[in-house]
């Protein structure tokens, strides 16, 4: 199961639109760290909160961090990959990543997806010197398995923590889907 959820490593060397536009809504209202650049990824997180117990101490763990974690779905060139993190901005001052979770897939695989990869946020959260492209592939070498790249100028790493999470918030969301019914 390891190798269907790979972590990818990317720096995004330009800002997309959809972050580039949440990144002009950080000013205002006390707001989570885990942002959704659109209407339906910030339905995504509010989903996965609601239904899984792992998820919410995700999202508490980094809203207690100082890193800002916004998330998009896009559509990926490989069914292999169900989601990835990297660095938005890469400075120390204020450390924001992005994670791309694979869309159009099942509901119920972007959940888990979104999840498997707030807790590679977690990771990088814990750990200050982490901030920026360079220092996050030398983090994931050092705590990871390298696994199958996805591309040739991506390096991908997954964590035994990541996998367990990604399967008990699949779990929790199926155990919801199945009391919602």
């Amino acid at each position: 199961m390891i190798s269907a959820r790979v972590c990818t490593l990317f720096a995004l060397l330009t800002i997309g639109t959809p972050i580039a536009s949440a990144l002009g809504q950080d000013q205002g209202l006390a707001v989570s760290n885990v942002r959704g650049v659109d209407d339906t990824t910030s339905t995504l997180i509010r989903d996965l909160v609601a239904r899984s117990a792992t998820a919410r101490q995700l999202v508490d763990q980094i809203d207690r961090s100082d890193l800002v974690v916004y998330v998009r779905r896009r559509l990926f060139p490989t069914v292999l990959l169900n989601g990835r993190i990297g660095f938005v901005q890469s400075d120390c001052s204020r450390r924001l990543v992005a994670i791309e979770v694979a869309a159009p897939r099942n509901y119920i695989e972007e959940l888990s997806a979104l999840g498997h990869e707030l807790q590679h946020a977690v990771e990088i959260a814990g750990d200050p010197t982490v901030c920026s492209s360079a220092s996050l592939s030398a983090f994931y070498a050092r705590i990871g398995d390298p696994t199958s790249q996805s591309t040739a100028s991506e390096e991908s790493y997954e964590t035994r923590a990541a996998a367990e999470v990604g399967l008990r918030i699949r779990h929790e969301v199926l155990q919801a889907a199945a009391h919602e019914n």
